[in-house]
């Protein structure tokens, strides 16, 4: 036996007899391990650390998929939202009833303001469990609030600018039910800044665009953190149609989302395990449909919608691929309501992602904005 399988068999044989011996495998234990098959070039050693103990690695491509979606993507999915109200407001063809009339649009509702502000809370929580390379399942756990600002201007009638901002504070845990195993409780938090713009190009289209910036951290109970950068691009292509009180809309989206994640901490000593610095890409497809009921002043409304993560990247070292399952269904479930009178639009809203593989997903929430 060649002298690097001899070191990393009597590796796996002692991370195994101290998970035995003390009901848990630290995370610092693992990164040791997976410090050392870096250094010697050992890429299925690294890669079954990794797979076995994703809890202690920020930059692990499982636990990275949860994080971009209920960060960076969420901030895009909540903009976008945002931009269709607004344009609720600016459609000639909503069903607006002003008094005993009978007019409809906004001529009848007078000119909406310029200016609009917004905030928008949610709660998104995220399950996985997949077989682990010791045969036995990983599962993790996430639960992330959001808390969105934003503040947008109308340029004109066809443009708008604005810009939004996101502070994010979660808290999980991550297991390999081993004989012995005992979950490793994590918390994250972090924030985002973003411009957007939407371009209403045609009287039933318009194209929403967004990139952001920010950072984020992640420690657990095994005293281990880590720090790291983070940024999105996308774009959403949206098509609306009033017929009657019925609103039907579709929208066809592309992002990018990319987490960076340095070389992690043991919090007790301030030693870094050197080599598990980790940047993760995610490229992800969206086609959803929604159809909501004006019903004079609120509109009820559910939609559907296909993901797809067409692209993933990692630089976790031995890693390759994907547990969770590429492609997804999201439907959701809302009710806004509207106040031309008074410039206010807001919200709430539930999503349930199904059908991937080995992890569900669901949010929920509530949003208000006010227009002058």
């Amino acid at each position: 036996m060649k002298p690097n399988r001899i070191l990393r068999a009597s590796l796996v044989a002692g991370l195994g007899l101290a998970s035995a011996g003390a009901w848990a495998t630290p995370c610092d234990s693992a990164l040791s391990s997976y410090e050392f098959y870096v250094q010697t070039g050992d890429q299925s050693g690294a890669a079954f650390i990794v797979s076995n103990h994703p809890e202690c690695f920020a930059g692990s491509p499982s636990r990275s998929l949860m994080t971009i979606n209920a960060t960076s993507f969420l901030l895009f999915y909540r903009t976008m939202y945002i931009l269709a109200l607004r344009r609720m407001f600016l459609s000639p063809y909503a069903p607006y009833l002003v008094g005993d009339s009978g007019e409809r649009g906004m001529a009848a509702g007078g000119t909406p303001g310029k200016w609009n502000f917004w905030s928008n809370l949610e709660q998104n929580k995220t399950r996985q469990t997949y077989m682990a390379a010791n045969g036995f399942r990983t599962k993790n756990e996430s639960d992330i609030f959001s808390i969105v600002i934003g503040g947008d201007y109308a340029l004109s009638k066809d443009l708008t600018l604005g810009l939004s901002a996101a502070y994010d504070d979660g808290d999980g845990s991550g297991s390999n039910r081993s004989p012995g195993s005992t979950p490793n409780g994590i918390q994250t938090d972090g924030y985002l800044v973003a411009p957007y713009l939407s371009w209403q190009f045609a009287r039933d289209w318009s194209l929403d665009a967004s990139a952001g910036f920010g950072r984020g951290s992640l420690e657990t109970t095994s005293n281990t953190d880590v720090t790291g950068s983070r940024w999105f691009a996308a774009a959403n292509l949206n098509y609306s149609r009033w017929v009657g009180n019925w609103q039907l809309t579709g929208q066809a989206s592309l992002m990018r989302g990319v987490e960076d994640y340095n070389d992690i901490n043991n919090s007790a000593t301030g030693v870094k395990f050197v080599g598990t610095d980790a940047k993760n890409t995610l490229d992800r497809f969206r086609l959803g449909a929604q159809a909501g009921y004006w019903l004079n002043g609120v509109m009820p409304y559910v939609s559907l919608t296909y993901t797809d993560d067409i692209g993933r990247k990692t630089t976790q070292f031995g890693v390759s691929g994907n547990p969770i399952g590429r492609d997804a269904f999201v439907l959701g479930a809302g009710l806004n309501f509207y106040s031309a009178k008074d410039g206010v639009t807001g919200g709430v809203g539930y999503r349930q992602e199904f059908g991937r593989n080995n992890q569900t997903n669901h949010s929920l929430m509530a949003n208000i904005n006010l227009r002058f």
